[in-house]
């Protein structure tokens, strides 16, 4: 039982199968958490795992920093849902997986900061500014058609981590639709890949099964057996019955 924390906005039916297509096929059975602070108890009382999963930048405010102007439509209900969530979860013990926001978010919810826009940090980071190519790909995903031309970059990833181990590779290419990205890393949180130009793209929890992507993940997984891979093992993660400090059960 893995639950999903969503956006209400901009995704349509696809807020519905994205993320839990992948999670499906791993053997789990996705449900969406409703935003509402005080279901996180019973909720993570039932489950086995959580995804964090993309949408909206979080609240400068939530971080210390003021808007830029090239922040974009926020979701404030759901940055106080899931900066609740996310301490409860790991207080438990309980595996996260993060895609896309999803990374932002636990590394804000564990003190660090962000880039309001990639461009900030790595002005030539290849980027989808107003999600037009990201519209596409939903379509595509939701016909179950190829996915379009789309951006992407490379990422070199630390052998001997989680994600190295899921996919069974310390290089990939992966999409770049995403417009934020970490600036300072949260506590106890650590780097486990990187794109050329030095855009944090992947980091873990030392010693937890936690894990979390800048890119869309999820997508990757409908043509990649490798990204489907990293469903696998979080599945696996969330079906563990004990030994939540040995990563050597997740993979």
């Amino acid at each position: 039982m893995i639950g999903i924390s969503a956006s209400l906005h901009d995704f349509g039916d696809y807020g519905g199968i994205g993320v839990q297509r992948p999670l499906l096929a791993a053997g789990a059975v996705p449900l969406t958490f409703a935003q509402l602070p005080g279901a996180i108890g019973p909720a993570l009382d039932a489950l086995h795992g959580i995804v964090l999963a993309p949408g909206r930048d979080i609240e400068p405010g939530r971080y210390g920093q003021e808007p830029h102007p090239l922040l974009s439509a926020t979701e404030p209900q759901r940055d106080e849902f899931e900066l609740a969530l996310v301490p409860e979860a790991l207080r438990r013990g309980i595996p996260i997986l993060g895609i896309c926001r999803g990374i932002q978010v636990l590394n804000v919810a564990l003190g660090g900061t962000l880039h309001q826009d990639v461009s900030l940090a790595a002005p030539e980071h290849p980027t989808d500014p107003g999600w037009a190519r990201w519209k596409l790909t939903e379509r595509a995903s939701l016909a179950g058609t190829s996915t379009p031309e789309h951006p992407r970059h490379p990422i070199a990833i630390e052998d001997g981590s989680l994600l190295a181990r899921a996919l069974g590779t310390t290089a990939a290419n992966v999409n770049s639709y995403h417009h934020q990205a970490i600036d300072r890393l949260g506590d106890g949180l650590t780097v486990v890949a990187a794109s050329p130009d030095g855009v944090i793209e992947a980091v873990e929890l030392p010693g937890r099964p936690v894990l979390a992507v800048q890119w869309e993940l999820q997508e990757e997984a409908r043509a990649d057996p490798r990204s489907q891979a990293v469903f696998e093992w979080f599945v696996r993660a969330a079906a563990a019955p004990s030994g939540l400090t040995s990563t050597r059960l997740y993979v």
